[in-house]
């Protein structure tokens, strides 16, 4: 799951050095950080939430596939993290 965001972040911001993916998995279930540069958030997040929406979607279909959970967050610096976490369940 990590490599598919390591590809998809990187080619939708302006500075993709900055961005940095963090993945932790416990008992089935995996949570990944997404960090990217503060000017890039709006990229990530995208208008109404679309884009990380989408992001999301796609990480649910490819865990259920594994018969995984996951969870998919965008850190922002200031507030920690977005406070839409999306759990994909079997």
């Amino acid at each position: 799951m990590k490599q598919l965001l390591e590809y998809i972040i990187p080619n939708i911001v302006n500075h993709p050095e900055d961005v940095v993916i963090s993945q932790e998995s416990a008992e089935g279930v995996e949570n990944l950080s997404i960090k990217v540069n503060p000017e890039d958030m709006g990229r990530v997040i995208g208008k109404s939430g679309k884009v990380i929406k989408a992001i999301r979607q796609i990480g649910r279909i490819i865990a259920i596939k594994r018969g995984l959970r996951v969870n998919i967050d965008v850190v922002d610096e200031k507030n920690q993290n977005t406070p839409e976490m999306v759990e994909a369940v079997e």
